[in-house]
């Protein structure tokens, strides 16, 4: 914290598609926990890409499934329900990143005022 008493967290926007190996999602959650252990919290943008006729929305991330074998027998699972990244958000497309960006950062500051407020009152 600073001398003021305001909080000294940092807000950081991941922007991708999502996609993210198997394979990689131990480290990336050993990142995310190392980050959050720094007060820095990681906000994946997950960005789709517009609807179209030949995008539907069922290969959204969002409607992703993946297969594990769990004792030698195969478990479908939805792919963000072992998503390593807390926080994430998915947009259909660029257009509306600055207005959900811009809600995003409101929000952030809301809840560090909302922080610092109940800090300055103890």
């Amino acid at each position: 914290a600073n001398g003021d008493g305001s909080s000294n967290v940092q807000l950081v926007f991941l922007i991708s598609d999502g996609r993210i190996e198997r394979d990689s999602r131990v480290q990336l959650r050993r990142l995310v926990r190392e980050m959050s252990e720094k007060n820095i919290l990681l906000v994946m943008i997950i960005v789709e890409g517009e609807s179209s006729p030949g995008k539907k929305k069922k290969d959204s991330i969002i409607n992703m499934k993946e297969v594990n074998f769990e004792n030698g027998k195969p478990k479908v699972t939805s792919f963000i329900d072992d998503y390593p990244f807390p926080y994430y958000m998915v947009l259909d497309d660029m257009i509306s990143l600055p207005e959900v960006l811009g809600d995003a950062l409101r929000q952030w500051f809301e809840m560090l005022a909302q922080i610092n407020s109940q800090a300055t009152s103890r």
